[in-house]
């Protein structure tokens, strides 16, 4: 007899997949499904364990016969607890241990219903992982297969320790039973740890990961400093890459496109290197694709994917595993030229396209998204009105006679409506911006601090809740001339217009879009910062000018109304 839980049957179906040969059991009521299911799989050897205590040292001492991953399963409440002796051990020691705990479910926690207590997070201090499953909204096939991957994976590499995995349960009387053992089908997430001693990418490594995808893309989130541009190129010739001005110089504007995504533009393998992305449709878009398989590339080996699907994680530093990438795909492609060579020679003799092979993959998947980003670029380019003032304007306009000035800069966007118009048009220079959680907060004293650690300009594009929120990053008599900012003032947030669900909202204005009357003139003042006001298209040009060219000793600050 088997019990079907979704949660129960994909917990069993993963220790399985991971290799856990050995697993302890202790009685109980709340951990009962996943004692019977796992009892009666018939892949495990199961051993019998009255205390929690005894029960995790056992399976402590298991993990010591052959170093591979040892789970011992208890029920809720104190019983967690009687395991943490043995998690503190294996956790010094780096042990494998696998803790199981059944839970109740969270509306029962603090309110005074027997054997309960706290247990998500109640072992995260002495354990390499600590996930607790979930019944929340959304996806919760995905995110609880997820985290049980993470956890497994991490109990062996890249060190080896404990890990601890929550499952909050209904009662068993609740649950429906069978005699045909649940079909559960789920995949283990895979590790490949590229960062330990002498583990550098394989060809036979990225054959695994490409497989047999025919329409592979590139997905470069926020790095630390800006990628390769000989790199990028490269790969470019090779593979679609989706990438914004924070970590690739040779970006391409790609937003517009998911507005209305056509299939044959929809990859089915994505590589997702770097941290977070500006664009959001692009996770909406992705996250649909039914069959896509995607692969996570960090340093820290983390299991972060936005568009869901994750296949596989490889431990490695974006660079180096770009630099690999590139390698990789370049023997590719010599390869398919040689191959096509010697095929046509034979017809053809040596008249043979330079070009020929050029491409690892669909040709016409390439050339697709290649004239998908030429109409995205002409659609924003005339999208834009050069004799009306307005953002869009003055950044192409900025950036336009940035290339005319000889000296060294840095660039800075705030968060909200102004770092989407450097995704636009900031293309060819690498932007900093506040992304790891995407705050408005700090983007002014981010951009401050900046200045001060270097002798180049550091130019601030802001928007003016993100200027007035941050108004004190100006209030320090450190700050020199080679601060300039500009501040795009319409009175109130206007990013909150590309929100359809406020649409209707009688509050939006005053209490969602924060609408104000200040400026940043009197800031400016009382800090002794040069002030420009443009609320015509001459006054910005004349404005952006002075901002560029003009050698002062304090910062300067430009104000763009935009009403």
């Amino acid at each position: 007899m088997y019990y079907i839980n979704e949660k129960t049957n994909m917990l069993v179906a993963l220790l399985a997949q991971y290799g856990v040969k050995d697993v302890v059991l202790c009685p109980g009521s709340r951990n009962a499904m996943i004692v019977n299911n796992i009892a009666e799989n018939g892949n495990f050897r199961v051993h019998r364990f009255t205390d929690e205590r005894s029960a995790a040292f056992a399976a402590l001492g298991m993990c010591g016969e052959d170093r591979q991953p040892v789970a011992v399963v208890v029920t809720s409440g104190s019983a967690l607890m009687n395991c943490s002796p043995a998690v503190v051990e294996a956790y010094y020691r780096h042990m494998p241990l696998v803790v199981v705990s059944a839970d109740r479910p969270q509306e029962e926690i603090g309110q005074n219903v027997g054997q309960t207590m706290l247990q998500a997070d109640a072992l995260r201090h002495c354990t390499r992982c600590s996930v607790n499953l979930t019944d929340a909204m959304g996806d919760t096939a995905y995110f609880n297969h997820r985290l049980v991957c993470e956890a497994l994976v991490k109990s062996i590499s890249p060190v080896a320790g404990p890990v601890h995995i929550n499952v909050p349960l209904p009662d068993v009387s609740e649950c429906e039973q069978s005699d045909t053992a649940p079909s559960f089908d789920c995949q283990p997430i895979l590790f490949r740890n590229a960062l330990a001693s002498g583990a550098a990418l394989l060809t036979s490594d990225f054959d695994f990961i490409f497989d047999d995808a025919r329409r592979p893309i590139l997905v470069v989130g926020q790095t630390t400093e800006p990628l390769g541009r000989m790199m990028m190129t490269s790969i470019r010739k090779q593979m679609v890459v989706l990438s914004e001005p924070l970590s690739d110089l040779t970006s391409e504007a790609f937003d517009g496109i998911f507005s209305n995504m056509p299939s044959e533009l929809l990859p089915d393998l994505v590589i997702y290197v770097g941290d977070n992305m500006v664009c959001r449709a692009i996770n909406r878009s992705f996250a649909s694709i039914g069959n896509l398989k995607v692969w996570r590339v960090s340093a820290e080996g983390d299991f972060a994917s936005p568009f869901m699907h994750l296949a596989g994680v490889v431990r490695q530093t974006p660079e180096s595993f770009l630099l690999q990438l590139e390698a990789y795909l370049k023997e590719k492609a010599a390869s398919r030229n040689n191959t096509m060579g010697e095929h046509l020679s034979d017809t053809m003799g040596e008249h043979l396209s330079d070009t020929m092979g050029e491409e690892c993959f669909d040709n016409n998947f390439l050339s697709a998204w290649t004239v998908a980003f030429a109409e995205e670029r002409q659609r924003l380019d005339e999208a834009i009105d050069m004799q009306r003032l307005s953002a869009a304007a003055t950044v192409a306009y900025i950036h336009e006679q940035l290339e005319d000035m000889e000296y060294d800069y840095r660039l800075h966007y705030a968060n909200s409506t102004s770092v989407r118009l450097a995704c636009r048009y900031a293309t060819g220079n690498y932007v900093y911006c506040n992304r790891g959680v995407n705050g408005i907060e700090g983007c002014v004293s981010t951009a401050a601090g900046h200045s001060l650690a270097t002798d180049a300009r550091v130019f601030c594009f802001t928007g003016d809740l993100a200027f007035f929120y941050d108004q004190n990053a100006l209030w320090n008599s450190e700050l020199s001339g080679n601060l300039r900012i500009v501040v795009f003032n319409d009175h109130r947030g206007s990013i909150f217009d590309r929100v359809k669900g406020l649409a209707a909202s009688s509050q939006r204005e005053t209490f969602i879009a924060g609408y104000h009357q200040a400026d940043a003139r009197g800031i400016t003042t009382q800090n002794d910062i040069g002030y420009i006001a443009a609320k015509t298209i001459d006054e910005m040009h004349l404005g952006v000018v002075k901002l560029l060219t003009e050698e002062t000793s304090r910062p300067m600050l430009l104000e763009v109304f935009l009403d």
